[in-house]
């Protein structure tokens, strides 16, 4: 801009100097034509022919220098609108390159973020799981010695009211067993502040392509909603997957497919129930047979005191 001014301003000052100069000029003329006239070394008609002349003369000096100063400005125009085209696509190149850099760093600075630790493997996710698998070992733990309780309410040892309470206390524990609703609910909520974050890490990335005032609302727009957004969806399914799994385990051994620890238990109680009838059932025999025992030796023992009523004791 201020080459062009310059331009039109020297332009200003070249048709300045020139009508100054054809201002010069005629004065002269008038000059001349006065002093010829006074001296009368010329007839008139010679002398205006001559000063005509003269004229024509100087006339086409001036209307080719103001060809020339034309041309100038033409020239000098062009010039200056080449050398700005040609600056222009060198500073659009450097912009488009600059822009390449920055797309680039800011694509690897989200990709970094997004395989980091902190994303991938969320520490407040990893201390949930990690509390829930002690909680279920702890569980396993209780319901082993528990299993092994039952060796206690064996026969003689027993009641049916304690083997109730131990069949009760084994479903109580078997339901507790697996992941738990509630507990995939927490790790669930946990991934959902990791995607949170995620969408303010894009948001920020949009800005930030905003702010160096290079990129346009939809250049910005382009580079983030296929690319960034995408990235953080494939994570999102794989977590997606991963849950999926947890939660067939969360189900636990109440819920269809997972029946197999119910069904063992139930065989279980189910076999010391047995055997507890039949223990149950040869007491019962043994009983009868003590009373029809104790019914023969009390007939035996009367049939034997009638005998000694009878029959004198023999002398000695």
């Amino acid at each position: 801009l201020l080459q062009k001014q310059g331009i039109k301003k020297l332009d200003e000052t070249l048709l300045s100097l020139e009508f100054s100069r054809a201002d010069k000029l005629k004065s002269v003329l008038k000059k001349y034509v006065e002093i010829i006239e006074k001296t009368s070394c010329l007839m008139q008609p010679n002398m205006y022919r001559l000063i005509n002349k003269e004229a024509m003369v100087i006339n086409h000096a001036l209307l080719g220098n103001r060809r020339a100063i034309a041309q100038l400005f033409v020239n000098l125009m062009e010039a200056t609108l080449q050398q700005e085209l040609e600056s222009r696509c060198r500073w659009q190149g450097l912009v488009d390159a600059w822009k390449a850099l920055k797309k680039e760093a800011l694509v690897q600075n989200f990709s970094e973020f997004m395989a980091s630790e902190r994303i991938q493997a969320p520490p407040a996710v990893k201390n949930e799981l990690e509390s829930m698998l002690k909680n279920q070992e702890a569980l396993q733990r209780k319901r082993l010695e528990h299993l092994c309780a039952i060796c206690d309410l064996l026969p003689p040892g027993y009641s049916r009211a304690q083997l109730a309470e131990w069949r009760s206390s084994l479903n109580s524990l078997n339901k507790h067993l697996g992941w738990g609703w509630d507990c995939m609910m927490r790790v669930r909520l946990q991934y959902e502040k990791t995607w949170q974050e995620c969408l303010a890490h894009v948001q920020k990335c949009k800005k930030q392509l905003l702010d160096w005032k290079a990129f346009t609302e939809e250049e910005a727009e382009s580079l983030v909603s296929p690319s960034f957004l995408q990235m953080v969806g494939a994570l999102q399914s794989k977590v997606e997957e991963e849950l999926e799994g947890l939660d067939m385990r969360s189900r636990g051994p109440t819920q269809l497919g997972s029946r197999q620890t119910e069904q063992q238990s139930a065989d279980l109680f189910s076999y010391f129930q047995e055997a507890v009838q039949l223990w149950e059932a040869h007491q019962s025999m043994l009983s009868v047979q003590e009373l029809e025992l104790e019914k023969r030796m009390e007939q035996q023992r009367q049939k034997h005191s009638l005998e000694n009523q009878v029959w004198p004791p023999a002398p000695r």
